[in-house]
């Protein structure tokens, strides 16, 4: 029931989103270089390159300011990602960018400096990412992965 109530939840921001446009290998970024740089100086361990993710589609992202005066320029955004059997999203570190990660297909790996071990994400799958989360994934299947990504970002 709960995962049917977050889906259906992220489903609803999708409707009123709009702009899509769709990133290719060469041209992607799937996390901020900055977060990058953050995880590095922790003292949590992971690959420092992104590496197998096809492609990253901008669903489309609403500025936030027009409900919350105090937020202008801060936008809602939705991403599909598609990571490669072999893939690996680098560690980096969340600072002011809160997300939720909704797997659409195949089964991804993630570690996070907040767990004790590497968690299994599985089709319908949740992950709530705020700042101060360390952490990185990896498709060790042999199906590609697909998530669904909604986090609010700042215009830097």
């Amino acid at each position: 029931m709960k995962r049917k109530v977050v889906l259906l939840s992220v489903l609803c921001c999708l409707s009123v989103l709009s702009g899509v446009g769709v990133l290719q290998a060469d041209s992607l970024t799937v996390v901020p270089s900055h977060e990058e740089d953050l995880a590095k100086k922790s003292k949590f361990k992971g690959p420092d390159k992104t590496h197998g993710v096809k492609s990253v589609t901008i669903l489309g992202a609403i500025d936030l300011g027009k409900d919350f005066k105090d937020m202008a320029g801060i936008k809602l955004r939705a991403r599909e990602l598609i990571i490669e059997p072999g893939g690996v999203v680098a560690m980096h570190q969340h600072d002011s960018r809160p997300g939720v990660a909704y797997i659409l297909e195949g089964d991804i790996i993630e570690h996070r400096n907040d767990q004790s071990g590497p968690i299994v994400r599985a089709v319908g799958d949740v992950a709530f990412e705020q700042s101060g989360v360390v952490h990185w994934w990896e498709n060790l299947s042999r199906k590609p992965v697909r998530a669904l990504v909604v986090d609010i970002v700042s215009p830097n």
